[in-house]
């Protein structure tokens, strides 16, 4: 009697194989290239989010986003995984906007540079919008990571110190100055504006 023939594991099989980050990380160092491309389609979205919103400018955040991934790809044999994938990631990309913030030239204000809306975002939506990417724009970089990673990125206090590299209490101090600076900064801008009217 012949023995059956086991069918090889395909993509799929492998996908329901790598329920976890870690097991993704541990596929991408023994060099399955499927498993980085996984990593990437998991995260490359928040990546680009956080990026576009640190940065304001979704060519400078293509950029951030695409750097940083590929900084992971040569470092994922170094990651020691002390901190979950997601928040290593987070500060590749938060490292990379923080630079890019320390070295560039003045842009053009966030109001210009609008990114693309679908036609089911309503104009009151769209409108706080550009407001909450104005008030992001005149916070301090650090203030707007640690803002970013908590309200955007969902990551917990100690998440975001691994991320930033900062003890827990100063994100914690950090982050309760941030809403007040957002509030702050949000209040302002919506009272001259009325003036205006």
């Amino acid at each position: 009697m012949e023995e059956a023939v086991r069918p090889h594991a395909g993509p799929t099989d492998r996908r329901l194989a790598w329920a976890n980050d870690t097991e993704l990380v541990s596929a991408c160092v023994q060099g399955a290239p499927e498993a980085f491309q996984e990593l990437l389609s998991r995260y490359r979205k928040s990546a680009l989010t956080l990026a576009y919103q640190m940065l304001g400018n979704s060519e400078d955040a293509e950029d951030v986003a695409q750097e940083a991934f590929v900084r992971v790809f040569q470092s994922l044999r170094g990651f020691r995984g002390q901190a979950a994938f997601s928040t290593w990631l987070y500060r590749i990309v938060t490292n990379l906007c923080l630079g890019r913030i320390r070295t560039r030239r003045p842009c053009a204000p966030l109001d210009e540079a609008v990114a693309p809306v679908t036609q089911e975002v309503s104009c009151g939506r769209m409108a706080e919008t550009l407001v909450t990417r104005q008030v992001l724009a005149k916070m301090d970089p650090g203030l707007r990571a640690v803002l970013l990673l908590r309200e955007q990125g969902e990551l917990s206090y100690q998440e975001i110190a691994a991320a930033l590299g900062l003890p827990l209490g100063t994100v914690r101090s950090r982050l309760s100055k941030a809403r007040i600076t957002f509030r702050e900064i949000w209040t302002e801008f919506l009272e001259g504006r009325e003036k205006e009217q």
